[in-house]
């Protein structure tokens, strides 16, 4: 959503139950309780967790619960990130994932009636691309609670769930234009042309500007989360224009961007979970998506998260990943993060949609 994080949130696959239905989505159950991992939960640069509700609490919930993925659950980027802490939960309290994967825009709607007409405890779309979809849809099923993972809109069966992608961008433009000061040039190659990522894209320059004002980027919308060709020619291209870090943005395209990395001797940015495990990496900048769905389906299961409830994930204890692979990040460094996540949360700096001139 490609890195070794996945293992530890990795469940036992012998004792899950897999099948496909004639929706073509796909269901899994487990009666076994696993225990939350630093990966999953979330070691971050923020604080504790950020699960609203507890297996504790929610043990004998019960229940189906659903998501819908862009990608496939295992692309090694945001749909497994997303996909694994919903799995990890449903298993905690004693439940059943259903979902479908490679989901398109256009058939989301589709998609995500497939799910609702299953008459789960909820229904998780992953990824802005779903919002329209989602609030189009929710209407038809007012017994049933649906969550938009950066969503827009709000109802009396619509939730939405920021994973503020913009603010943890600009974290991570403060770590690395002050790691880095001989650097001149950062890049940023992302799928799909839509909100969470223009955000994503302003707030890396905007951060990084907020340390060197002078620095300059490149970016660019290669159109598509999961063509490994695509990804890796954009990303290449961002190198040999003089960019040094490149901000992923990517699903399956993902090794794409890792070729690239390899192959031009730059270094990766990574936006989708902590991927430092990986030589092309210099850094995590990345919303805590395993923390964020397990999240909702613990509150959903506990009955702490209400129907029509707006979240953001800066505001979240553990909704961020911020980490330099090398170590620990300087104290210099870490002051300046503390004091921009302060003022990004309380909203004396905002991230636009485009970098600020």
């Amino acid at each position: 959503m490609r890195r070794s994080w996945m293992a530890a949130v990795a469940l036992p696959i012998a004792l899950l139950a897999a099948a496909c239905g004639d929706d073509g989505g796909t269901s899994e159950s487990s009666s076994t309780t696993a225990a939350p991992t630093a990966a999953a939960t979330g070691a971050t640069a923020s604080g504790a967790s950020a699960a609203t509700g507890t297996a504790t609490t929610a043990a004998k919930a019960g229940g189906t619960y659903a998501i819908v993925l862009p990608s496939s659950k295992d692309d090694k980027s945001f749909s497994q990130a997303g996909y694994s802490g919903a799995k990890e939960a449903t298993d905690a309290v004693g439940g059943k994932l259903i979902f479908q994967e490679n989901v398109a825009v256009a058939s989301a709607q589709e998609a995500i009636r497939n799910m609702a007409a299953q008459k789960p405890k909820v229904v998780m779309t992953l990824g802005g691309q779903f919002a329209d979809a989602t609030a189009a849809v929710a209407p038809e099923f007012p017994d049933v609670h649906f969550v938009a993972i950066n969503g827009t809109k709000t109802s009396a069966n619509l939730s939405k769930w920021s994973l503020a992608e913009g603010e943890v961008a600009y974290l991570g433009g403060i770590l690395v234009a002050t790691l880095n000061p001989d650097v001149t040039k950062l890049g940023r190659v992302a799928g799909l042309e839509i909100a969470p990522l223009k955000f994503g894209t302003a707030g890396f320059i905007d951060g990084a500007r907020s340390v060197r004002p002078g620095i300059e980027y490149t970016s660019q919308f290669t159109g598509d989360f999961d063509d490994v060709a695509k990804a890796k020619e954009a990303t290449l291209a961002a190198f040999k224009s003089g960019a040094k870090f490149v901000y992923s943005g990517m699903n399956n395209g993902i090794a794409g961007q890792e070729q690239a990395a390899d192959e031009a001797g730059g270094k990766l940015l990574s936006n989708a979970a902590d991927q430092c495990a990986k030589k092309q990496y210099w850094a995590s900048a990345a919303s805590n998506t395993p923390a964020s769905t397990k999240s909702i389906v613990l509150g959903v299961a506990d009955g702490s998260l209400k129907a029509g409830f707006s979240k953001s994930g800066l505001e979240v204890a553990d909704g961020f990943i911020l980490k330099l692979c090398s170590g620990t990040i300087p104290a210099d460094a870490q002051a300046k993060i503390d004091a921009a996540k302060a003022d990004l949360v309380s909203g004396k700096v905002a991230v636009g949609l485009e970098p600020k001139k």
